[in-house]
């Protein structure tokens, strides 16, 4: 999780994997991607709870790194969307 996130944020390679190291590189502006921002992670839900509940915990760094730097930063979690079906063919 941690190798996902902190590559789509452009993190630097020393960057550490604790929510204090995620906070303090948001609010410093150690990454590439700058605020506002929003992160999406698809399909959350479908992860071991103990990994939701700990998303959860990232999400509230994301909230208050946002809140400290007055400016959007977010973390959202959505659901897998349904797979569409094909258009189907008439039959002759």
């Amino acid at each position: 999780m941690w190798r996902l996130l902190l590559d789509a944020l452009g993190a630097p390679e020393w960057h550490g994997d604790s929510l204090d190291a995620l906070y303090d590189s948001l609010v410093a502006g150690l990454h590439r991607v700058r605020p506002p921002l929003v992160v999406e992670l698809v399909g959350a839900a479908r992860c071991p709870a103990a990994l939701v509940a700990y998303l959860t915990r990232v999400r509230a760094v994301f909230a208050d790194a946002g809140a400290a730097l007055g400016a959007p930063v977010e973390l959202r979690l959505t659901p897998v969307p349904p797979r569409s079906r094909p258009p189907t063919r008439p039959r002759r």
